[in-house]
């Protein structure tokens, strides 16, 4: 009883850590050499029974392309179509129904 307990303690913290890191959950147990299953499934057991966990963190999301610069569109089979700041959308529209109808054929 005292080793599950203690194994428990061990998932308990281990999860709190991964939280804080602000890794993902595979990439932490990559880096620590965990399984990824009985991670999810320890995680699972804790957060069920009601345990207090640490708070999620949030983490701050960047945009890639600063505001007012063109954007590049990438269609599964490898067309880039770059939009610059004021485009038309009507003929954007226009382009992308004929290049989904040229790559069906």
């Amino acid at each position: 009883m005292a080793g599950s307990k203690q194994r428990r303690r061990q998932w308990e913290r281990r999860i709190a850590r991964w939280r804080a890191s602000g890794a993902s959950m595979a990439g932490y147990c990559r880096q620590h050499g965990l399984s990824y299953w009985m991670f999810v499934r320890w995680r699972r057991r804790i957060e069920r029974s009601g345990a207090p966990v640490s708070p999620l963190t949030l983490i701050p999301v960047v945009a890639a392309t600063p505001r007012g610069s063109a954007i590049t569109i990438r269609l599964p089979d490898g067309i880039g179509i770059e939009v610059e700041p004021g485009f038309d959308a009507r003929a954007l529209s226009a382009v992308m129904r004929a290049l989904q109808v040229s790559s069906s054929c």
